[in-house]
């Protein structure tokens, strides 16, 4: 390399060199931003120079040459001032141009929101930081908005995992647990068109600002009630979500009663419904305005103008002039003005208000509508009988003569009423699994996170079963394809996962949960970043076991989730499980924390008196909540034999029970709770009576004429899917901090429920793997 030396050149003596490579065009941001941090930072860097005559010329920094030359001009530093160049030959300028151009790495925003964030606690205010870097206040605000991100997500962004449009996606909720849970679910997308993807699992269930409650409401009104809003910092827009739909709808039924209150005045009854639609109004009968009677001027004016109009009709067509059209014209507009008046006038008389109601809805726009003169069915007067109808004829036989007739009474007999146009609804019926549920004290979190659990173990055999998977999924494709395409199936086509964020608790270091890992683990991934066709032509060359892999894996990622006791759950959802023959008391069991504590103590004592027996129940019946809960979890435990002392078979029963819409119909693990044909045990419970109650309740040994280990029986392996018998092979780590692989055997009989499953070393489909 040649020699060079640095030295300080006056600016004046400094021009842009032909060798430097750069020719294309920055734009004025970026030459702003550079200008800014010279005039408050000073050159960093050493122009690259080498000699022509008395003058250097620049042929590495030629943007900073420019901008030092502005400043000049703008008066903030001298034409003549000095700066530090490295003077190079100029038979190595155009190489070391492009050195400096090539080898260079724009910084990171991740790292550019870090220093934007110190600058900002040390005192800087956000207009002094962009001006002293020469970017706009805008850019750094949403550098900063970034910080709403988990350091995760930002952690993806500095390694170049995730792409800045992505990470700008998550800032649509501030809650860190839900964007670690979405950036989990999309970690297997490719980078490319990811945010979209990110977008939509987070506002799946939030509405619009300009939708038709919030416009009804005000999104300022819903803010001012604790809504949580999710806000999109990075649009011009300032596009917002309401998040909360409960209390959205809550202040728009508020509102709409204060309306149906105000408007309701001087009817029978008034109502609030936020939808209204044309089947509704069917079940009500009608009573109509009448038009009130027109000023007789007005009524003059009409007849005058209906008569003129008629003696234009009888004209001839030669006998049309221009000032005769429009006369006509403007007598129809007349006419049309009056026909309003009249119209605008109709009112409801006293007699029908008496009987009739109005509905205070809501339009397509979120404007008030006023469904007025609707009639309830058990509101419609009585018709009148025929003697009293003949009656009447009679009297007004007699009266014919007579020029005036007697005043109608203004009755509610005398009110003409359009009948129902359909027969009267009857009530909505209630749902026997919300009540059954309501019954037993399972409340709606407790039923989220038992579909939530029964998804996850459904999930990881999904995920591992190519065959069923495969036939999922493409009955699904056909059921899309030639029929109708808006049918719930089981499986949602569109790729996304269920949201479980609720339950997230009682899905984590879980059994399930390690199979998924395992198999995430052993997924051949590598082919997605592969540029295009490249990267398909990279799967098509995939082993069939590796496509069969990936398939079953994104089956069970689309896989729905539903309770089978849901009231409407999908039948085909559940004969993939019988297929499978998942058995969900292998991988759950119910737990003071997952289930006993959760529920009615009663409900607990039921189970109790149909699987252990009456003397069971007759001993703990006095038990707190909270002890009776410990009890039942020990007793309800895989190894109950071995805690409490009970008999094989009561242990077999209480070891396979599952509460209500846990497992697949007709089979394993029904709640017998609910099955009549299921009888007690008189051995069941019998070595334990209440002098146990602390060691029975705090999970402890049993009845010493028990002998639990002489009776245990081996694990059941017939009903598990091969993958889960011969393949997988869980790690986990214990209390000790000791890992160990786990016989899949063991581990599904429950024997190691202590330990925490970490990680999986073994490929469900193949070899274990390092």
């Amino acid at each position: 390399m040649a020699s060079a030396s640095t030295k300080l050149i006056p600016l004046n003596k400094l021009a842009i060199s032909a060798n430097n490579v750069r020719k294309a065009k920055t734009s004025k941001a970026e030459d702003d931003e550079l200008y800014a941090s010279l005039k408050h930072h000073g050159l960093k860097q050493n122009l690259l120079v080498h000699a022509v005559g008395d003058a250097f010329h620049v042929h590495a920094g030629g943007r900073r040459l420019t901008q030092l030359q502005r400043l000049a001009k703008d008066g903030h530093i001298k034409a003549d001032a000095k700066f530090p160049c490295r003077v190079e030959a100029a038979s190595v300028a155009q190489e070391t141009s492009l050195v400096e151009n090539s080898l260079r790495s724009a910084m990171s925003p991740a790292d550019q929101l870090e220093a934007f964030a110190r600058l900002i606690d040390g005192g800087s205010t956000v207009e002094e930081v962009a001006t002293r870097f020469g970017v706009t206040s805008g850019l750094v605000e949403r550098r900063l908005k970034l910080a709403r991100v988990a350091p995760e997500i930002i952690e993806d962004l500095r390694d170049g995992t995730m792409t800045l449009e992505t990470v700008m996606a998550f800032t649509l909720t501030n809650d860190h647990a839900r964007q670690l849970e979405v950036r989990e679910a999309v970690s297997h997308l490719h980078a490319g068109g990811v945010h979209h993807t990110v977008r939509r699992m987070l506002t799946d269930h939030a509405q619009s600002g300009n939708s038709r409650l919030a416009r009804y409401v005000g999104v300022e009104k819903y803010k001012a009630a604790g809504g949580p809003v999710i806000e999109d910092l990075f649009s011009d827009e300032g596009n917002v979500l309401l998040e909360d739909g409960a209390v959205l709808e809550k202040l728009a039924v508020e509102k709409l009663e204060r309306a149906a209150k105000k408007h309701g005045k001087g009817w029978k009854w008034s109502e609030a419904v936020l939808d209204f639609d044309y089947s509704a109004g069917l079940r009500y009968g009608h009573v109509y305005p009448e038009p009130r009677d027109l000023d007789p001027e007005v009524a003059e004016e009409r007849e005058t103008l209906r008569t003129r109009l008629d003696e234009l009709d009888d004209l001839d067509n030669d006998e049309w002039t221009e000032a005769l059209e429009q006369e006509a014209d403007r007598a129809a507009e007349r006419l049309d003005e009056i026909d309003n008046i009249e119209s605008d006038s109709a009112v409801y008389c006293d007699a029908q208000r008496a009987i009739a109601g109005i509905i205070v809805t809501l339009d397509y726009q979120g404007a008030v509508k006023i469904e007025a003169g609707l009639v309830r069915p058990e509101d419609i007067p009585a018709a009148e009988t025929p003697a009293a109808s003949d009656g009447a004829d009679g009297d007004d036989a007699d009266d014919a003569g007579s020029s005036e007739k007697p005043p109608a009474e203004d009755t509610a007999s005398s009110v003409v009423v359009a009948p129902p146009r359909s027969a009267k609804l009857p009530p909505a019926p209630v749902d026997p699994v919300t009540a059954a549920r309501k019954d037993k004290g399972i409340s709606q979190s407790l039923a989220d996170d038992l579909r939530a659990t029964r998804h996850q173990i459904v999930q990881a055999h999904l995920s591992a079963d190519y065959d069923t998977a495969f036939d999922a999924m493409l009955y699904c494709l056909c059921r899309q394809t030639f029929a109708n395409g808006y049918e719930p199936l089981p499986l949602d086509v569109t790729l996304k996962p269920a949201t479980v964020t609720a339950s997230k608790d009682v899905l984590q270091e879980s059994i399930a949960a390690a199979v998924l890992s395992e198999l995430h683990g052993s997924l051949r991934l590598d082919w997605l970043s592969k540029p295009r066709p490249e990267d398909f032509e990279a799967m098509c060359a995939l082993d069939e076991a590796d496509k069969r892999a990936l398939f079953a894996w994104c089956a069970g990622y689309a896989l729905d989730q539903q309770l089978s006791s849901d009231g409407r759950a999908d039948p085909v959802f559940e004969l993939l499980g019988r297929r499978m023959a998942v058995d969900f008391a292998k991988f759950w069991r119910p737990t003071v924390e997952t289930y006993w504590g959760r529920v009615k103590k009663d409900h607990a004592l039921d189970v109790a008196r149909d699987l252990i027996g009456d003397d069971w129940v007759a001993d703990r019946s006095h038990y707190k909540k909270a002890l009776l809960a410990k009890s039942m979890e020990a007793y309800f435990a895989d190894d109950a034999g071995e805690r409490v002392g009970m008999s094989p078979q009561g242990a077999a029963k209480t070891a396979a029970w599952l509460p209500d819409g846990m497992s697949f119909a007709d089979g394993v693990g029904a709640d017998s709770s609910t099955d009549p044909n299921v009888g007690t045990d008189p051995n069941v419970g019998a070595a334990v009576d209440a002098s146990t109650i602390e060691a029975d309740a705090d999970a402890g040994a049993g009845d010493d004429d028990q002998d639990a280990d002489s009776e245990e029986e081996s694990p059941d392996e017939g009903g598990l899917p091969d993958f889960l018998r011969e393949h997988v092979a869980i790690v986990h780590v214990d209390a000790d901090g000791e890992t160990r692989s786990l016989d899949p055997a063991d581990v599904l009989s429950g024997k190691h429920r202590d330990a925490v499953p970490r990680r999986a070393t073994r490929s469900p489909m193949g070899d274990a793997a390092e």
